[in-house]
């Protein structure tokens, strides 16, 4: 594995808090997100009471952690792209008479 510059930690910790934190908070306030992930937990559920054998269990858990983890990626990824996206956003809306920050 690379080891990571301190400016690299210290923006993996702003991210990882400003995601578990900030936007995990925003998205429970949200219905449609509250529903579709009650949806997909309904499914998962079901699915492992289907299961018949430790392997098929195994897989299954496997396949979850799997997802999670991807999950996590991409919303590192999309984390950092909305950083360098962010000064071009604000100037492309600010054509149009949006504010998005205070001042």
């Amino acid at each position: 594995m690379l080891k990571k510059t301190a400016v690299q930690k210290a923006l993996g910790e702003l991210m990882e808090d400003r995601i578990n934190k900030v936007a995990w908070n925003k998205a429970l306030d949200d219905e449609f997100y509250v529903e579709s992930d009650n949806e997909r937990n309904i499914a998962l559920e079901l699915l492992s009471e289907s299961m018949t054998t430790d392997r098929q269990r195994h897989l299954l858990n496997n396949l979850e952690s799997a997802w999670h983890f991807v999950e996590g990626l991409m919303q590192e990824y999309a984390y950092r792209q909305g950083l360098q996206d962010s000064q071009m956003i604000h100037e492309e809306l600010r054509e149009f008479g949006v504010f998005v920050t205070k001042g």
